[in-house]
């Protein structure tokens, strides 16, 4: 018999499959409430996680070209389905007890190419727009902001072995910023406001604020890995 076949509802409703410790607010309250129904299916039709990375990646793509090319309500529906199928592979994984490294690897990858693309996408929407080249500032801003809090989570799971516990450990950012769910959130609402008022500056306003507090982010998570000693 296939070992899918073998797969319950119960091993997938949630909150089994969340990770509580390291998800984001958004993601460990809604996306994960509709993804395992996503991740059921999935491994009950046979898709295996690596298959469903690559859907996600899909979903980022088609996003960023519509961004770009001003469909703003579509790429914020293809924002979301990402969400959803972000979850969805690693999900898979654990259902089907086929994780790996090289899966997590390609899963983290992928997040990160999906918001350089989603920044990318709106970037050229707002100088298409007429928007003056400083614009470009504010994607450097935002994707060092990204840079650095992703690789200090990245260097915690690589020497501790565990996620990083930000829901833990620095709550009120999960709640902003911490997690790729929030910023993603907080950016299609901007989307959303640009299109019902046309003004492309709630776009730029929401950019800097999160750019502002990533890195503030960034600075309490080193104060506070010191403070607590977590890498001992």
């Amino acid at each position: 018999m296939d070992d899918q076949i073998e797969i319950t509802w119960a091993q997938s409703a949630y909150p089994n499959l969340a990770k509580p410790s390291s998800d984001g607010v958004y993601c460990y309250y809604l996306q994960r409430r509709l993804s395992c129904y996503v991740s059921y299916a999935s491994a009950k039709l046979g898709i295996s996680s690596n298959q469903a990375t690559w859907i996600d990646l899909l979903f980022a793509l088609m996003a960023a070209v519509c961004i770009a090319n001003d469909y703003s309500l579509t790429a914020v529906i293809l924002i979301q389905l990402f969400g959803i199928w972000s979850c969805v592979d690693g999900e898979v994984a654990r259902l089907t007890g086929k994780t790996s490294k090289a899966g997590d690897f390609f899963d983290t990858m992928v997040d990160r190419v999906a918001e350089f693309s989603f920044i990318s996408g709106l970037l050229f929407l707002l100088l298409s727009r007429d928007h003056e080249e400083s614009t470009l500032l504010y994607f450097f801003a935002y994707m060092g902001a990204v840079f650095l809090i992703t690789v200090s989570s990245e260097k915690y799971r690589s020497s501790t072995h565990k996620n990083y516990p930000k829901n833990e450990i620095e709550p009120v950012f999960s709640w902003l910023c911490a997690g790729s769910d929030m910023r993603f959130l907080y950016l299609s609402l901007a989307i959303i406001a640009m299109v019902l008022t046309d003004e492309a500056g709630i776009v730029l306003v929401t950019i800097a604020v999160l750019s502002g507090t990533l890195y503030v982010n960034f600075l309490f998570r080193l104060w506070k890995i010191y403070r607590l000693k977590l890498l001992e």
